[in-house]
């Protein structure tokens, strides 16, 4: 059977919970992505261990989200990286500004960030840690790329022999899509020692987003550790149609494939616009019939209740829900 799940990033107190879990059960889910920010882990850890344990005992398979880490992954939690280290954030070329973006090269991310990778893998009963759209932040003209701070300036003079430009070219793209490439071989590679049998996913941005460094989806699937390969065609998101999505969605699975990982393909239930729930429920199947081995909707409910639910939660929620129940 597909994997089929949601995100999950909702009450903190266990029993409240497993309540949600048991509700993705009766709609027939299998899988759920615990979704947790640096607030969530540095505060509510011990509820944490237990939520992952509640969904277990329901049946469920849990992923694992290290939500908006560092502004560097997916997701609106603000991070406490760089609160408390403003002077370790992504630079830009032209301003010198400090954008709210961890830099990946630095010695001090990366040792905040695998810390708290090694400790959810050692000590929770999760089945996968999910890598969700790592990427820099977003260019916002040739002249000011990201990131030209001095760790990333003396790691290309080194891997490039010759000194960082002062505008985007072919060898700065290079750079800066081998530096996030490894960054995420070292992840992967940590979550293997620390756990031989917890799953990697990486999920990518669709290919029509323009460059934020994300390397060749070929090469990330290529990872030795990377298990699963998946993106995330948020079709109203992006300004595209459906028929966009299902493009994207049989690339993914094509370059799964390629390498014999495992497919996953999310469904957008956030900022959806009136009108557009069919469109979407109706993509669930649609990924199914393309040999997809895991879908999952971001998130929980159409995120009812926050700031980027969709115009109509329950009629979305309803419509995905049943589509979840067809599936064997």
């Amino acid at each position: 059977m597909v994997e089929l799940g949601f995100a999950w990033h909702h009450s903190k107190q266990p029993k409240h919970a497993r309540a949600d879990f048991e509700e993705m059960v009766s709609n027939n889910c299998n899988s759920v992505l615990v979704a947790a920010s640096e607030d969530d882990i540095e505060y509510w850890y011990p509820n944490l261990v237990q939520i992952v344990e509640q969904a277990k005992d329901v049946g469920l398979r849990v992923w694992f989200n290290f939500w908006a880490f560092g502004g560097i992954f997916g997701g609106e939690p603000p991070s406490i990286f760089l609160h408390e280290n403003h002077g370790k954030r992504q630079i830009t070329a032209e301003s010198r500004e400090a954008v709210p973006a961890a830099c990946i090269n630095r010695k001090e991310f990366q040792d905040y960030f695998y810390e708290r990778v090694r400790k959810v893998t050692r000590e929770m009963k999760i089945d996968g840690v999910f890598l969700d759209e790592p990427h820099y932040y977003p260019m916002l003209s040739e002249s000011e790329f990201t990131c030209v701070c001095d760790a990333c300036q003396a790691k290309y003079e080194h891997d490039m022999g010759l000194p960082m430009p002062a505008e985007y070219d072919e060898e700065v793209r290079t750079f800066r899509e081998q530096s996030m490439y490894e960054f995420l071989v070292a992840t992967c590679k940590i979550i293997k020692q620390s756990r031989s049998s917890i799953e990697t996913c990486v999920c990518v941005i669709p290919s029509s987003v323009g460059s934020m460094g994300m390397p060749d989806w070929d090469r990330l699937a290529a990872i030795k550790e990377v298990d699963m390969f998946a993106s995330d065609p948020y079709f109203s998101v992006f300004g595209e149609n459906r028929s966009w999505a299902i493009e994207m969605a049989k690339k993914t699975v094509a370059t799964a494939k390629r390498y014999r990982k495992r497919s996953q393909l999310w469904i957008q239930m956030f900022r959806l616009p009136m009108g557009q729930e069919k469109a979407v429920a109706s993509l669930v199947p649609e990924y199914v019939r393309l040999g997809v081995d895991s879908v999952f909707g971001w998130c929980y409910l159409a995120n009812k209740g926050t700031t980027i639910a969709s115009d109509e939660p329950d009629l979305l929620w309803s419509l995905v829900t049943e589509e979840y129940k067809k599936m064997k």
